[in-house]
């Protein structure tokens, strides 16, 4: 008796965890396809937001800020009395670049940035690289363009990319010009004056 009354309350118990099983299974297939699906999701967010950025766009993104900020100090520059910028107070345009650049790779920045010409008034801003004095030779004749390669510098790989300065202001032209009179090259508004030359590592 007590044999069979316990088969009649087990039967029932068997079969309904019988039932049980295909939802349990079905629940845990959910919860698989919707783990994997998440991890598509952040696979792809990774994907999208590690791989979007070359080191082109990094490059050009800097040079934006770069040329936007030399430019306003430029007009600044030329639009304050002689007499109110005093070297030491008001560096140049061209020395204020250079500081501003050394600043940041003091501070330990993996990017660098620099002014360079071929009609250098400062020896620092002459071509410092092979890449830097094709990159200004190519830009000279191609006011509009970039030159872009890799090099190896202090056993690192960067991206280089060498933009095209142009002069701001006629006043720019002008204080060249006055400066470098001992050389043949003289400036017009519109001629390509030097580059800047923006680095991005490849290797970290």
């Amino acid at each position: 008796m007590t044999v069979k009354s316990h088969n009649r309350i087990a039967r029932p118990a068997a079969w309904s965890l019988v039932a049980l099983l295909p939802a349990a299974a079905l629940c845990t297939l959910g919860a698989d396809a919707d783990s994997a699906a998440k991890t598509r999701d952040a696979a792809a967010v990774a994907a999208s937001t590690n791989a979007a950025i070359s080191p082109q766009d990094q490059a050009d993104a800097l040079h934006f800020v770069i040329a936007a900020d030399r430019e306003m100090y430029v007009r600044a520059f030329a639009a304050a009395p002689a007499g109110a910028r005093p070297g030491r107070i008001w560096p140049s345009p061209c020395e204020l670049l250079r500081r501003a650049c050394e600043s940041i790779q003091s501070q330990g920045a993996e990017f660098s940035y620099a002014l360079r010409s071929l009609h250098s008034l400062d020896p620092r801003n002459e071509p410092q690289t092979e890449l830097e004095q094709k990159g200004l030779e190519f830009i000279a004749s191609h006011p509009t363009g970039t030159f872009s390669g890799q090099e190896m510098l202090g056993g690192r790989r960067y991206f280089t990319v060498v933009y095209p300065d142009l002069p701001a202001t006629a006043s720019c032209v002008d204080c060249h010009n006055r400066r470098s009179a001992a050389t043949p090259q003289r400036f017009k508004v519109g001629d390509v004056m030097g580059g800047i030359v923006v680095r991005v590592p490849l290797e970290f």
